[in-house]
């Protein structure tokens, strides 16, 4: 007499939880005796037992990983924006959720990995550990936020080495010590902070040394690391003009950094108004090179810059909203205000006027 369906299912189900309970260690027989007879007629339960006995669990492993590394990397990434506000620094790239918008999702992962091996549940009570308080929000046992920033950063590495947020990792990686750096430097304390400025510019050049050209198509799955390759520039950029105190040296450096992550967002296909960034940077390095060192070609190359940004509608309309409006960089502001560009600045507020007015078609 052929099985109903619905006692078929029933076996299907206490088959394939004897198979997964065994594939967890596989340090066991094979469950023969209890599911063999239901494997012998059942084709589909058959192919999956196959599937799990003899293929490595480690492509489980690395699909849980993966997820997990994505829910992880959410909160070093939260970490790294909080602390770096607190610092006074801003960086368009850290745009990561607030921990508690996902700190489900993250509590789900991490049960299900804690479910599926003894190596798995050890990585996740780790991290377990580490999350913040959920009331207050603050770091578990007194850590600083460096320490908890990179502990998240370089666990979702870790976990998932090959993944495509690899590169925004190593690049946000690069922005924890960066950020230490500036905290360092601001208490007077330059060899410590020459050493947070070195491992910082180590994780951009790894990076930049990633080959991403050819992927020039916008819905590419892979733009995220075209756009990895022009932040991993303009961080290095900063690190370049904060470690070098503005000097002249350190100008000339940031510019050419500049210069050439502008050069990658035509190259690699992106959307430039979303870049208007290095524009800003661009011209605060033009601004030092002709304020505090006295070169006049540096406000000519000024005044170039910002003929060319207001000849495009679609980049003038954020970039005189986000720099010239809004004053979103407080540094550039204050350039602006020297009474020795009041021409230049003029310019770029009537400029604004006339792009951002009601019913403008620049």
């Amino acid at each position: 007499m052929p099985t109903s369906p619905a006692i078929r299912s029933q076996s299907c189900v206490l088959v394939r939880t004897l198979i997964a309970d065994w594939a967890k260690v596989k340090g066991k027989p094979f469950p023969y005796l209890q599911v063999g007879e239901h494997l012998a007629t059942c084709p589909t339960c058959l192919s999956w037992a196959t599937a799990i006995a003899y293929k490595p669990t480690d492509h489980y492993v690395r699909a849980l990983r993966l997820r997990l590394s994505g829910v992880i990397s959410i909160l070093g990434q939260s970490v790294l924006r909080a602390w770096a506000n607190n610092q006074d620094l801003r960086f368009d790239i850290v745009c990561a959720q607030d921990p508690e918008t996902v700190r489900d999702r993250i509590s789900k992962r991490l049960t299900q990995c804690e479910s599926y091996n003894p190596e798995l549940k050890e990585e996740a009570a780790n991290v377990r550990a580490m999350m913040p308080d959920l009331a207050t929000g603050a770091p578990p046992g007194g850590l600083e936020p460096y320490t908890l920033a990179r502990y998240f950063l370089e666990t979702a590495l870790a976990m998932a080495p090959q993944s495509e947020q690899r590169l925004k990792l190593l690049d946000q990686l690069g922005i924890a010590e960066f950020t230490r750096a500036v905290g360092e430097q601001r208490a007077g304390r330059e060899e410590q902070a020459d050493h947070h400025f070195q491992q910082a510019k180590e994780y951009y050049r790894k990076v930049m040394a990633v080959d991403v050209k050819g992927r020039t198509d916008a819905a590419d799955a892979r733009v995220g690391a075209r756009i990895d390759q022009v932040s991993a520039r303009l961080s290095l950029a900063e690190v370049e003009y904060v470690q070098g105190g503005h000097s002249q040296p350190a100008l000339q450096k940031a510019i050419e950094l500049c210069l050439d992550a502008k050069r990658l967002v035509t190259e690699l296909g992106l959307v430039e108004e979303q870049f208007t960034r290095i524009l800003s940077n661009l011209l605060i390095c033009y601004l030092r090179l002709f304020l505090d060192h006295g070169k006049i070609e540096a406000r000519a190359r000024a005044q170039q810059l910002v003929a060319e940004a207001c000849a495009r509608p679609a980049v003038a309309r954020v970039f005189l909203k986000r720099w010239v409006v809004d004053g979103e960089d407080p540094e550039l502001t204050q350039l602006l205000a020297s009474p020795r560009v009041k021409d230049l600045s003029d310019c770029l507020k009537l400029e604004a006027l006339r792009v951002l007015q009601p019913g403008s078609n620049a």
